[in-house]
């Protein structure tokens, strides 16, 4: 329901047509066609559709219909000035995909991509990695920024959750953006679970944990990498701090316009399983950052990651 109320709010925003609501109603007729994308998959015959209406804001209605052999499906005498959503259970993941009418058309057309479900996470891998450790007063604050690929044509959709993630021993008070905060779940052993299925494609997510600053002056935090990663970048910052890695090469230093000072570790290919072992030394100093400078920093990673996004682009198209 989240990302079913984020797609709306992306059809409000972009002007779809809520404008024509003023306008009389037209019927119209909206199909489409369920596509399994995964390599001979599963049948598409008689796949319940759900149409969504939604009239300033409110969804106001929902209909349903069956597909034939092909996975075609139309709905009939559909007004056309309102906003609409199709949504498909498929293996027991929703997928949704808006839909909306043309000025001055009456018919509209909608793909509906599905994907075969798999529990095996051999396609999942860590692009790109951003890790920003922040040494306070009181504590440690550690920022994990990740963009994630799934390269399959299968939706992955766990055993234990979808995406798993190692924190250090110790971590405490986790956290995510706020409408994502519901789709984590804690499990034993140290690690958190982002529980929304994976659908072949990219997707980022980013969240921050704390440690306890220990009495004495040096701490070993080991960062578990859970998926295979293409480049990972550690940036380490606090007074005085002096910081030793495992695995990772030593990068040029970060400074930021307001005077912030980073130690910066950069490392490629780096396998699952690999434990990076980080020593923080003259922990005795630290002032920390004010939270919106370091979110700034944190919003900053993630226009660097969408920056890498566009060049691989570029150079996948160029390569083909």
């Amino acid at each position: 329901m989240r990302r079913l109320i984020a797609i709306l709010l992306i059809l409000l925003i972009s002007g779809l047509p809520v404008t024509a609501l003023a306008q009389e109603s037209a019927d119209g007729v909206i199909s489409g066609q369920v596509i399994n994308g995964t390599e001979g998959g599963s049948s598409v015959d008689e796949i319940e559709v759900t149409l969504i209406t939604y009239v300033d804001g409110m969804m106001a209605e929902t209909r349903t219909a069956k597909t034939d052999e092909e996975g075609k499906f139309q709905f009939d005498d559909v007004a056309t000035e309102h906003i609409y959503l199709v949504s498909v259970k498929y293996m027991e993941v929703n997928y949704y995909y808006s839909v909306a009418f043309e000025s001055g058309e009456t018919t509209a057309y909608v793909e509906v991509g599905v994907c075969d479900a798999t529990t095996s996470d051999e396609s999942i891998s860590i692009g790109l990695a951003h890790n920003i450790i922040n040494v306070e007063e009181e504590s440690i604050k550690i920022t994990e920024v990740f963009w994630l690929v799934n390269d399959g044509d299968r939706t992955y959709v766990g055993t234990e959750g979808v995406l798993v993630f190692t924190l250090p021993a110790g971590a405490y008070n986790f956290e995510a953006p706020q409408e994502l905060m519901p789709d984590y779940q804690f499990l034993g052993g140290n690690r958190v679970t982002y529980l929304v299925p994976f659908p072949p494609g990219e997707r980022q997510l980013v969240y921050s944990y704390r440690l306890a600053k220990p009495d004495s002056s040096e701490l070993t935090i080991p960062l578990e990498i859970d998926y295979s990663m293409d480049s990972y970048a550690l940036m380490v910052g606090g007074e005085g701090i002096e910081v030793t890695v495992t695995q990772l090469a030593p990068a040029e230093p970060v400074s930021t316009d307001t005077g912030e000072y980073f130690i910066h570790f950069r490392g490629e290919n780096l396998p699952r399983g690999t434990v990076i072992n980080i020593r923080l030394s003259n922990l005795s100093g630290g002032g920390g950052l004010h939270f919106v400078i370091l979110w700034v920093i944190v919003a900053v990673v993630i226009v660097g990651i969408a920056v890498y996004l566009l060049k691989k682009g570029r150079s996948e198209k160029t390569n083909e």
